[in-house]
């Protein structure tokens, strides 16, 4: 059995290895998709996708794939989505498997079900001014949407239909100051991270110049939530003062930060958010044997150079330039402004 995580690793810590320990135990391999530069919180990556994943080879994933940037800073719904079509699209996976604060399958499908059956109290609640996960807990009031594990356990559960694994999560939860278990409390004690905040400048510069329209091409900009944006940036100096600004009820600050990513990397909802290709970040030997299998199985063409790309052209070729883009763009938001072409001249090993 091939079992598939779809993940960040943003960077990988102990929960994550004994994720892939439990599933390594029941699988014959293990396929990561996980983010590129840019994560689901709507921030740089603090470590670089091609570090994060040689790390997760080394800690006994078999194939990592990346999950482009338009997908891997949507919603959860859209990251789960998307990181699922890729690796159905591999054609060779068995099963989905994910961390969650609930080890109950059973429980989390239950809710799953339930908020399929209550998508109208859902958007009433949305109306009434709550944001999504707010309207959830409302129209569904079970207790396992109060953790943002199990939230997104339940999108994967929602976009598939591979044979769902749950392992429970371990240590301090999300979120927490566990420096072992929470990839948040890690962030927080690294000097040498990458953080938009080192392109802050850039940023507000980049938000200046942006229209009403422009921001209504964002996605998720509804509402008039265009306008509260653009007053927001006629008087912010920092990125928190903006976040902080534009936050209501409605808009939590996770879907601000992406909001404002999107805008200063130019991803509209004109971008092309659909998976085109699967590129391999980093692989094992016996990944390599993984990657001959999906290779013949595989809708998607892989992919693990710049020229692969530029062979097959089309939509896969500007999807990739288009990576290569917010590479360069990640390259500046390191401690120390590093040069462009990491993608362009990446060399698989």
């Amino acid at each position: 059995m091939i079992t598939g995580i779809i993940c960040e690793f943003n960077p990988f810590h102990k929960g994550h290895k004994h994720l892939i320990d439990s599933v390594k135990g029941k699988s014959d391999g293990v396929i990561c998709v996980m983010s590129g530069n840019f994560v689901q919180r709507g921030e740089a990556a603090a470590i670089s996708k091609f570090e994060r994943a040689k790390v997760a080879v080394e800690n006994g994933a078999d194939l990592v794939l990346e999950l482009v940037t338009p997908c891997s800073v949507q919603s959860a719904e859209g990251f789960a989505r998307t990181g699922v079509k890729l690796l159905e699209n591999a054609k060779i996976c068995d099963s989905i498997a994910f961390g969650a604060e609930c080890g109950d399958i059973d429980a989390l499908m239950s809710v799953c079900s339930e908020i399929k059956s209550k998508q109208t109290e859902i958007r009433t609640a949305i109306s009434e001014g709550l944001s999504y996960p707010a309207a959830l807990r409302k129209a569904v009031g079970s207790p396992l949407l109060d953790t943002p594990n199990n939230v997104l356990a339940i999108e994967y559960l929602n976009s598939t239909n591979l044979k769902p694994i749950v392992i429970k999560r371990i240590g301090g939860g999300h979120d927490s100051d566990d420096a072992e278990y929470s990839a948040s409390a890690i962030r927080s004690n690294m000097t040498d991270k990458a953080e938009l905040k080192n392109c802050e400048r850039a940023v507000l510069y980049k938000l200046r110049t942006m229209s009403k329209d422009d921001f209504a091409n964002i996605e998720d900009v509804s509402e008039g939530l265009e306008n509260r944006i653009i007053e927001a940036v006629k008087s912010a100096t920092t990125l928190d003062e903006l976040y902080d600004s534009i936050k209501t009820k409605r808009y939590t600050h996770a879907r601000i930060r992406r909001i404002i990513l999107r805008a200063f990397l130019d991803i509209t909802r004109d971008t092309d958010s659909e998976p085109r290709y699967l590129r391999v970040l980093a692989m094992s030997e016996y990944g390599k044997k993984l990657l001959s299998d999906i290779s013949k199985k595989s809708e998607l063409p892989v992919i693990t150079r710049y020229r692969d790309a530029k062979q097959i052209g089309g939509s896969v070729l500007s999807q990739f330039e288009n990576e290569c883009r917010y590479t360069n763009i990640y390259a500046l938001c390191t401690n120390e402004a590093l040069p462009c072409c990491d993608d362009m001249t990446y060399r698989l090993k």
